[in-house]
């Protein structure tokens, strides 16, 4: 890692629907690599909710095509059969890769890979991340981290924004 750059994570729809809307889509090249399970590409890519071009600035990116009948095989082992499509590819792809970065801003998905002993970061961690990493100023990362409180679709609380701000300027004070 003598990048600075965290090796890898897989991506939910969320952090890349809500990074998207508020023009953060490079922040996402704090990985090495970003896989996107193929569901989650149809939910972001194929629905128009993120423009395709808006991704060329992601240098990063790994499209993957999972095979439907071990996805499954997986998520009845599992017993998490109450999530979407492309939550489940991408539990299935942390294991089947052992990734142990999940990127979702989904609370039951983020349930599911603590228990599978992964690391989930939302979007507001993708944010701080990029900053402990230099790659944003403060005022940068304060701004858009207000950003997804007051333009995205992110349901978050005006407290998380201000406990997130709160972390960032305790790390500049370091």
């Amino acid at each position: 890692m003598g990048n600075g750059k965290l090796i890898e994570a897989v991506a939910d729809s969320g952090p890349l629907i809500h990074l998207a809307e508020i023009n953060c889509l490079p922040l996402l090249n704090i990985f090495n690599k970003l896989h996107i399970p193929h569901a989650v590409w149809l939910e972001t890519v194929e629905r128009n909710r993120i423009c395709r071009n808006d991704l060329s600035s992601v240098t990063n990116i790994q499209r993957c095509l999972l095979q439907k009948s071990e996805v499954a095989n997986f998520i009845v082992e599992s017993k998490l059969t109450e999530l979407h499509a492309g939550e489940k590819e991408c539990l299935f792809l942390c294991r089947q890769r052992g990734i142990v970065n999940l990127l979702t801003d989904d609370l039951a998905v983020r349930d599911a890979a603590k228990g599978m002993n992964l690391v989930p970061v939302g979007s507001l961690g993708i944010i701080v991340k990029a900053y402990k990493q230099e790659k944003l100023a403060i005022l940068d990362a304060e701004r858009y981290i207000s950003a997804l409180y007051d333009l995205s679709s992110l349901f978050v609380t005006r407290t998380i924004v201000d406990l997130a701000i709160e972390q960032l300027r305790t790390i500049a004070k370091k």
